[in-house]
């Protein structure tokens, strides 16, 4: 008689943790990172899921404006933007094979406010370093507060000849 040898449980991690440490990404930035040894919180509409641990960053706007994101790395890696950084269904975009399966990128036009960036794998053992940059060209109006003294005039006004 064959007899099943108990499994043990394990508390799945939940997305919200990938967020708790993100880094900031600031425009025409390159940064360096490594997925290796991180646990897979997070799942995406593309790369079949995005299955292996995933890097999280922050990337604040001002106003509205198209992010252009790109990552070259030495796995089968896969990229994608949300509003809500613990809810998937607020993913904007995802791509997982730009020019082949070591690249991806997005283009996404996003609303002012903060956006979380993911550079996730295809599969359950596709982690390792990447490099992602960032591209951010505004395209609507600038949210600016009222000036706190009246502006000063560059040039002197003209007066009328008699």
């Amino acid at each position: 008689m064959l007899v099943a040898a108990p499994v043990a449980s394990h508390p799945v991690p939940s997305s919200g943790d990938a967020c708790r440490h993100v880094t900031t990404l600031v425009d025409g930035s390159t940064v360096q990172g490594s997925t290796e040894g991180l646990v897979d919180r997070a799942h995406a509409s593309c790369a079949r899921q995005a299955l292996s641990g995933e890097r999280v960053y922050a990337l604040h706007l001002d106003q509205a404006s198209h992010v252009s994101l790109r990552v070259a790395a030495d796995y089968d890696v896969a990229l994608y933007v949300r509003r809500e950084c613990a809810d998937e269904v607020t993913e904007m975009a995802c791509n997982d094979d730009l020019e082949d399966a070591r690249h991806a990128g997005v283009d996404v036009d996003l609303a002012a406010g903060t956006w979380f960036v993911f550079v996730d794998g295809y599969d359950s053992d596709s982690s390792g370093r990447f490099s992602l940059s960032v591209s951010v060209q505004p395209t609507g109006p600038r949210l600016t507060r009222a000036p706190s003294r009246a502006p000063v005039a560059t040039r002197a006004p003209s007066r009328p000849t008699s």
